[in-house]
C-alpha cells in the first residue's frame, strides 16, 4: 500500500527541499552574485525568505493572512494546522500574535507581530479607500 503522507523529521525536509523548491523566488542577476539571498512564496513563511528557520513546509509553520470581509483589518494566524481569527484594534491583534506565537515558535515572534502590522496597514488604506 502507497501512503500519501509520511511523517520525517524536519531536518530531513529541509535537505530534502533546499535545493529543489517550487517556491523559491531568485532573479537572474542573483544567481551571478556571489552573494544573493533568496526569497519563497510558500505558506506559512512570515519573513518570505529560503531558509530552515522560516520555511512554513520544514517546520511547524505560524502563518498570517489577511481576509476579505467587511472587516479589512481583520485577520486569520494559523499555529500548525490551527487557525484563530485576529480581529479588534491593533494593539488586541498584536496582543494575541504575540501570545499565540510565543507558545510555539518564540523565534519568531518579531516577525509575527511585523506581518500583522503589514496586515492591519493594508487593511486601513483599504478601509480608507472604500469610503
Amino acid at each position: 500500500m502507497v501512503k500519501a503522507h509520511v511523517e520525517c523529521s524536519s531536518d530531513l525536509t529541509w535537505l530534502l527541499i533546499q535545493k529543489q523548491n517550487v517556491f523559491v523566488r531568485r532573479s537572474r542577476s542573483a544567481t551571478r552574485q556571489k552573494t544573493f539571498r533568496s526569497f519563497s512564496s510558500e505558506t506559512n513563511n512570515l519573513a518570505s525568505l529560503h531558509s530552515y528557520k522560516h520555511s512554513g513546509i520544514a517546520c511547524a509553520g505560524v502563518g498570517i493572512k489577511g481576509v476579505a470581509d467587511k472587516n479589512p483589518t481583520a485577520a486569520v494566524m494559523t499555529v500548525g494546522d490551527v487557525s484563530t481569527s485576529v480581529k479588534g484594534i491593533f494593539q488586541q491583534q498584536a496582543k494575541t500574535v504575540a501570545k499565540l506565537c510565543a507558545a510555539s515558535r518564540p523565534d519568531l515572534t518579531v516577525t509575527a507581530l511585523k506581518k500583522i502590522s503589514a496586515v492591519a496597514r493594508a487593511g486601513r488604506s483599504a478601509k480608507a479607500l472604500a469610503k
